[in-house]
């Protein structure tokens, strides 16, 4: 069977190869909606999933994981910013998903930014995003899934302040949060918090503690006695040492069940994308408008989650998420400190049929290190520093204290 996996997903790779040109003939926006209009209707009944997932699922055991009570039949996850207004739910069992974050979801209607918004970068292996959170916002759409059987699929909530004025108001940012949360409390299994949005007129006004710890304690007061779902927190790529520890010191302090590493990179701060290509220096975008997708973004995610991991002595969960084209990038992240994982550039650049040949590597590098399951291989390659005995003794306390 895996034979004919392989053969399967070799055919498709070079069916999309062939394909391909003609596809990034389209504007990519264009391209983007004719794809989805195209999964709208393959999840439309049962007999046009089933053929899709002939085509494309996969499954092996040694997949299954559970992470904070919620099992997953793979760590494989589309990345919130694909499917905006959640329409696609139906489809991504079948193109071998084991989760998908929706959104992102913003509590008032956002038609995000004008003009051109999304970009190829096809020699740096990127998408540059200039969207701005367009969605329907949270009231219809959640009115739309409250009754939805997502099925075998895990489903996780991004919920986003809304982009539509340059001035941040801490309490009504705060609300606005809120009331995408209250109105998903009983949608899906897991929230993702973004704060890291790099496109909107108001910055990443929660990278200062007050505006975080603000932020989480009312999470805490409002969202927590309503919902027992897993809330993690995504922070931006471009942050520097002391902002990541105020974020990470913030969700331990505040209980957040972990974080989501990382959001898009920015151009300003990343090096690793051939700069003719982006395209400010084409006159499309003003300068330092859109953030990068994609290969750009490998490094610097895999190097904050080991970052995290070790931090946190991996008491919090970590989603990984930037550059994963392969079962060999994939392991990277779990192998560093993630749990799950989240992806959509490999599918632009690669075809679909390369989420279940990241699967099935994924089992054949988990058999080659000895391991039965994802989580005996979550963090094995990022060694926890060691702790003086003196300190253990202090650690140990402060939690006893915190209970």
């Amino acid at each position: 069977m895996n034979f004919i996996i392989a053969v399967r997903n070799l055919v498709l790779k070079i069916m999309y190869r062939v394909m391909r040109p003609a596809i990034f003939l389209m504007d990519p926006e264009n391209a983007h909606y004719s794809m989805k209009k195209i999964g709208v209707v393959l999840g439309s009944n049962a007999l046009l999933r089933g053929l899709t997932g002939l085509l494309y699922d996969y499954n092996h055991r040694s997949l299954n994981t559970t992470v904070d009570g919620v099992t997953y039949r793979n760590p494989i996850g589309l990345s919130a910013g694909f499917d905006k207004d959640g329409e696609l739910t139906s489809i991504y069992p079948s193109l071998g998903f084991g989760l998908a974050e929706l959104g992102s979801f913003t509590g008032e209607v956002c038609p995000g930014n004008p003009g051109k918004r999304l970009f190829r970068m096809v020699k740096s292996k990127s998408i540059v995003v200039w969207y701005g959170l367009n969605n329907l916002g949270a009231e219809k759409i959640s009115k739309r899934l409250a009754n939805a059987d997502f099925g075998r699929l895990r489903v996780g909530i991004n919920a986003a302040k809304s982009n539509v004025t340059p001035e941040f108001e801490l309490q009504e940012s705060i609300r606005d949060y809120i009331k995408t949360m209250t109105l998903f409390k009983d949608i899906g299994d897991y929230f993702t918090v973004n704060i890291s949005c790099p496109n909107t007129q108001d910055g990443e006004p929660f990278v200062n503690k007050e505006n975080l710890e603000a932020l989480l304690a009312a999470i805490n007061e409002k969202i927590r006695p309503i919902t027992d779902r897993p809330i993690y927190v995504k922070l931006a790529a471009d942050l520097n040492i002391d902002e990541i520890n105020i974020i990470i010191d913030g969700c331990v302090k505040f209980k957040m069940d972990g974080v989501v590493l990382t959001n898009l990179a920015k151009p300003d701060v990343n090096q690793e994308h051939i700069a003719a290509e982006y395209p400010s220096n084409q006159g499309i975008l003003p300068k330092g408008k859109g953030a990068m997708s994609g290969l750009p973004l490998q490094r610097i995610s895999t190097d904050m989650i080991r970052h995290v991991y070790r931090r946190t002595r991996g008491s919090i969960t970590i989603i990984g998420v930037g550059g994963i084209f392969s079962a060999k990038d994939a392991y990277e992240k779990i192998t560093s400190g993630a749990s799950l994982l989240h992806m959509i550039t490999t599918m632009i650049f690669d075809g679909p049929q390369n989420i279940s040949e990241i699967n099935r590597g994924l089992v054949k590098l988990l058999q080659e290190d000895g391991f039965s399951s994802i989580e005996e291989a979550v963090g094995s390659r990022n060694p926890l520093p060691i702790i003086a005995e003196d300190k253990v003794a202090e650690v140990a306390a402060k939690a006893t204290a915190a209970a």
